[in-house]
């Protein structure tokens, strides 16, 4: 068996399509975004363990939820959802830093 045919094989038990390795700009696009997801995902959960108010730490719960899904959906995110969460995630860390006081 040749070395293509093996990755073919391994792929295709793997469920998945053989794809072009990513550029350098977008291997560290992914990961930005992949940085800022989970520093977002780390400030709701810490605004969440420290909240009293019933209401509010509902809320709370429910945005750090999403932020999980977009974390584990992350390498299926597209290039103009990437976009939008370079373009908006850093105000909004910024925003939840400041509130937990960091």
């Amino acid at each position: 068996m040749g070395q293509d045919e093996a990755r073919e094989h391994i792929t295709s038990a793997l469920g998945g399509s053989p794809g072009e390795p990513l550029s350098d700009e977008e291997r560290v696009e992914r990961e930005r975004v992949r940085n800022l997801i989970q520093a977002v995902a780390a400030c709701y959960n810490t605004l969440v363990s420290q909240e009293t108010d019933t209401g509010r730490r509902t809320d709370l719960v429910a945005k750090l939820s999403f932020h999980d899904e977009e974390f584990r959906r992350r390498d299926t995110l597209t290039p103009a959802e990437r976009a939008e969460i370079l373009r908006t995630y850093p105000e909004l860390l910024e925003r939840l830093r400041a509130e937990i006081g960091e």
